[in-house]
């Protein structure tokens, strides 16, 4: 009974030890097909630095699971522990000693198979460890080759002795030079601008076998590429001596030349922006969220009369305005926060000294994405001196206005008088010269045998001179009427007008011999009467004085004339000097004689006073015994 509770003690302890022992043995097996299933996250790599940074991680492949210690000390103690109970068992159990013999040679034997098997799972575990961490690692190679390869940057691996033993693709994209002939570059300094070479020199002085640091070093350098060119790049030199068996140090260099580029022309922009904002003739601010000022140009200050210092980040709007603007501030502060904008705003300002001046606000806010205000632009124009002269031209108006008046009123009172003398002309004028012309007729008629020749040559110029005096009554009355009335504008055909005149002149003298040629575009937008009256009078002066001519030409058409319409009368008559131009128009002046060429001097006058009421310009030009041409303008009006 004693020996079989031996023997059962016995047993429960090898199950102890057998559990223990499959415990290792599973949680090892597991740990292994947890991992092979479940394999860790392979990193996101983006840079060299990454890449070296992960494949000199240390202890990352360190097999801590298949120490060869660990498996000899389990080896010892279960062959100790079954040495030790398993001969104490048989020989409990078995008395004969060659059966006892026997059955050691099968525990022997057994323990050995055992064991075997052990050794041949371990080993086969580690086997699959040691080839999957050898393709992980070929694979995370692969990995860092490509991203070196197929990077943006040159990378370059710097020996102790300053040589470069390696150099990826990127030279010949970025710098232009093929991989051999970059690495056996003797002078490095020779690409270097001349301006940059001691910065250059910096990296040189790190790359010195004897100086170790484990912080990068970054330097902006113009290079020259292979093309010729100057451009700009950063070299970063990265130092890993020392980590993890590692002899070299990195050299990264990234081609920046744009974002230099782009950096310089945005400071020049801001640069010429800041002179612009400064030295602009009129008023700049910048308010914050709080409408302080947070910046302001010169004229600004100029036209406050203080200085920067006194009002930037102390001042709002609100301090520089007369307090009868207030309440129409904080309105308009409201429109801006609303509509983000105000325009034309007038206000008066408080300059320092404490005089007023008038200014106009255009301002602008900027919101962030939670539209609460960042801040406002604005400028301020001084709008004194223009609402001084305006006030003074509000005042002259009134004054011209009042002028006008007086001046209307006179000129009303002249042509009431004018009409009491047209009157007068016309009617009390009239009656002596009929008398005159009467009674010279009747004395010719009964009393003409009573007179001599030279008695009869007086009464007859007496009779013509009345006549005479009576048609220049009648051309200053016509002359009087053109002044006054009232212009109609209508279109009319000068053309139609000019075949009608020169037909009725045509009839009164059948015998004369005359070619008229009326063609172009006569039609002009005028009043019809005085238009008329116009024609009348220079296809009268072209008739009268063409009557030497023994076959006279009178020619009316139109033509382009410094890019206007013009019309002109053109005719072969006698013409006259251009020196005398300037009294052609002028009534009573004439530049022939009464007995050549009877007239009053009143129908070239009367020509240009019409011209003038349309608003056109009549010039004439001539030479003597070769003819004259008298050009006219209208401007062209609506009906």
């Amino acid at each position: 009974m004693g020996m079989q509770k031996a023997v059962i003690r016995q047993f429960r302890f090898l199950r102890v030890i057998t559990y223990f022992f499959k415990r290792q043995c599973n949680c090892d097996t597991d740990g292994l097909r947890l991992e092979r299933e479940n394999p860790a996250p392979q990193p996101v790599l983006k840079t060299p630095d990454q890449c070296l940074s992960f494949m000199w991680e240390p202890n990352k492949y360190r097999l801590t699971q298949l120490n060869p210690w660990n498996i000899v000390l389990i080896y010892l103690v279960l062959g100790f522990l079954w040495i030790l109970f398993s001969d104490r068992l048989l020989e409990q159990l078995i008395d004969d000693p060659a059966t006892l013999t026997q059955f050691q040679t099968y525990k022997g034997w057994f323990y050995v198979l055992v064991t075997s098997l052990l050794l041949l799972l371990l080993l086969m575990r580690y086997s699959a460890r040691i080839t999957h961490m050898r393709s992980d690692f070929l694979d995370r190679l692969d990995l860092y080759r490509s991203l070196l390869e197929q990077g943006n940057q040159v990378v370059l691996q710097v020996d102790d002795s300053q040589d470069f033993s390696y150099s990826n693709a990127a030279v010949k994209d970025i710098l232009g030079y093929d991989e051999d002939e970059f690495r056996c570059m003797g002078d490095y300094e020779s690409i270097v601008h001349q301006d940059d070479r001691d910065r250059f020199k910096d990296i040189r002085t790190v790359c010195d076998a004897g100086i170790r640091n484990n912080e990068p070093v970054k330097q902006q350098v113009r290079l020259r590429h292979k093309n010729g060119a100057w451009r700009w790049y950063q070299m970063i030199l990265t130092d890993k001596r020392g980590f993890e068996h590692i002899d070299s140090r990195l050299l990264l260099i990234r081609d920046i030349h744009e974002e230099t580029s782009m950096y310089e022309r945005l400071r020049e922009s801001q640069i010429r922006f800041e002179h612009l904002f400064q030295e602009a003739p009129v008023g700049y601010h910048s308010f914050g969220g709080d409408f302080t000022i947070i910046d302001i140009n010169k004229s600004e200050l100029n036209l406050l009369g203080c200085s920067r210092e006194a009002v930037v980040g102390k001042k709002t709007w609100a301090d520089l305005i007369v307090p009868d603007d207030l309440p129409t501030f904080e309105q308009h502060k409201k429109d801006l926060l609303e509509k983000g904008y105000v325009e034309n705003l007038q206000y008066t300002i408080v300059r320092e000294d404490g005089t007023r001046r008038s200014v106009i606000l255009n301002a602008r806010a900027f919101f962030d994405d939670q539209d609460r205000l960042l801040y406002t632009l604005g400028n301020v124009v001084d709008m004194t001196e223009q609402i001084r002269a305006q006030e003074e031209i509000r005042e002259l108006n009134i004054s011209l206005e009042k002028k006008v008046i007086e001046r209307t009123r006179d000129l009303e009172m002249a042509n009431r008088e004018l009409e009491s003398f047209a009157y007068s002309v016309s009617h009390d004028l009239r009656a002596p010269l009929r008398g005159i012309d009467g009674f010279s007729q009747a004395l010719a008629d009964k009393y003409a045998e009573k007179l001599d020749q030279r008695g009869l040559q007086y009464l007859d110029r007496v009779c013509k001179a009345s006549q005479r005096m009576g048609m220049l009554i009648d051309d200053l009355l016509s002359l009087s009427r053109i002044t006054r009335s009232e212009l109609e504008y209508e279109q009319v055909d000068l053309g139609a007008v000019s075949r009608e005149i020169l037909e009725t002149l045509k009839d009164r003298e059948p015998d004369r011999q005359v070619d008229f040629d009326v063609s172009g575009d006569l039609v002009v937008t005028g009043d019809a009467r005085l238009l008329r009256i116009l024609m009348q009078n220079l296809l009268d002066n072209a008739w009268k004085y063409t009557s030497t001519r023994d076959r006279a030409r009178i020619v009316v058409d139109s033509a382009e004339i410094d890019g206007r319409k013009t019309m002109f009368v053109r005719d072969n008559g006698v013409g006259f000097n251009m020196k005398y131009h300037d009294k052609l128009f002028v009534p009573f002046q004439r530049l022939h004689s009464q007995d050549d060429f009877p007239g009053t001097g009143i129908g070239l006058a009367t020509v240009q006073r019409i011209i003038g009421r349309h608003g056109g310009t009549i010039r004439a030009d001539s030479k003597e015994n070769e003819g004259s041409v008298f050009y006219l303008f209208l401007p062209d009006k609506s009906v």
